[in-house]
Parts: structure tokens; C-alpha cells; sequence
């Protein structure tokens, strides 16, 4: 197994221990690539979003031209027709 791989089962395994994550539908086998957050994996989450969005979208940066970058947000799914994700790259 690749250093990297061991390294992620260890982080992941700490944070299902500690109540941050675990697997969606984990005691019928899981689904792989989706997670549910325990309470305190929802905490993390929302303060690196609230954090982020008063970075990029209320308080934006300047852009290179020494104006603001013009940032909007967007709530969106992800799970989408995969004809999207080859059209992004």
C-alpha cells in the first residue's frame, strides 16, 4: 500500500473514532466517495464554509488589476449527469 494510502485510512479511521465522519450507509456496506459528518465533523464543515464565503464571496479579494474579484455564491448538487464533469475538465 503507497504511503499515501496508508496515511489517508489512518486519518480516516481517526476521524470516524472521533465523530467527524463516517461512511453514508456504512452498516449496509457504504457507498463509496459519499460521507455523513458527525456532530462534530458538521461544526468543522460549517466553520470552514462560513470562514471561506467571508473570504471569497462578503469580503472578496483583489484580483491582479487592483479590483475586487467579482465572487457569487452558489449552492448546487454535485451528483450530476456525467457529461458535465467531462465538459469541466
Amino acid at each position: 500500500m503507497p504511503a499515501d494510502a496508508a496515511f489517508m485510512d489512518k486519518l480516516v479511521g481517526l476521524c470516524k473514532r472521533r465523530g467527524f465522519v463516517f461512511q453514508s450507509s456504512e452498516i449496509y456496506g457504504g457507498i463509496g466517495g459519499f460521507w455523513d459528518y458527525g456532530p462534530l465533523g458538521v461544526e468543522l464543515k460549517r466553520n470552514i464554509k462560513n470562514q471561506w464565503w467571508h473570504d471569497h464571496v462578503t469580503n472578496p479579494p483583489t484580483g491582479p488589476d487592483g479590483r475586487e474579484i467579482q465572487m457569487v455564491g452558489l449552492d448546487c448538487s454535485i451528483i450530476m449527469n456525467p457529461k458535465v464533469w467531462e465538459a469541466s475538465g
